[in-house]
């Protein structure tokens, strides 16, 4: 387990955002268990993750319901946003699962980021400690490879998919040179 002073080294305390943890365990069908131990979330991760929103089209904690036919409603609250495209690319807490899923607004698709919100900020945590101690360089796919191995530990559903989001953005480290 990562103590809240390492999150808070890792992300930089002028770069967190808190939310409402106690709250949302409280109000939220999802299990204690998938939310992060700390109640802060880093503001800004490169380019795999933002949670600054000021003037994009959904504000960070929005709650969007979607109508998913038979099943029902899905029920969810935006918690950050790809950095790139923060009036499409949402990331979104399921309240009745604790998965984070990426909302795509403008095609209605949904796609598994991480299978619970504290594996999301576990994630986040070791891409800053990657991003913190990575010098560039050849030596860049070889770390990135390690940090795949660390977080596939952490998540293996998250990387299941070679078309995941996670994928994606450790594919491109690990095939980055220099």
């Amino acid at each position: 387990m990562t103590d809240s002073d390492a999150y808070l080294r890792a992300w930089e305390p002028d770069n967190v955002i808190r939310y409402p943890r106690a709250k949302w365990i409280r109000e939220f069908d999802a299990p204690a268990g998938t939310f992060p131990e700390v109640d802060f979330l880093p503001i800004d991760m490169s380019v795999v993750y933002t949670a600054y929103l000021e003037g994009a089209r959904f504000d960070l904690y929005t709650r969007i319901n979607l109508e998913t036919g038979d099943e029902g409603t899905l029920a969810l609250v935006v918690v950050g946003a790809v950095p790139s495209d923060k009036d499409d690319m949402l990331f979104c807490l399921d309240t009745a699962s604790g998965q984070i899923l990426l909302l795509g607004v403008s095609d209605g698709t949904l796609e598994l980021v991480n299978s619970t919100f504290k594996a999301l900020a576990d994630f986040l945590y070791q891409f800053a400690l990657f991003i913190d101690a990575d010098t560039g360089g050849a030596g860049r796919g070889r770390r990135a490879s390690a940090l795949r191995a660390k977080l596939n530990g952490i998540d293996p559903k998250a990387l299941a998919d070679r078309e995941s989001w996670w994928s994606i953005a450790l594919m491109q480290l690990e095939g980055a040179k220099g």
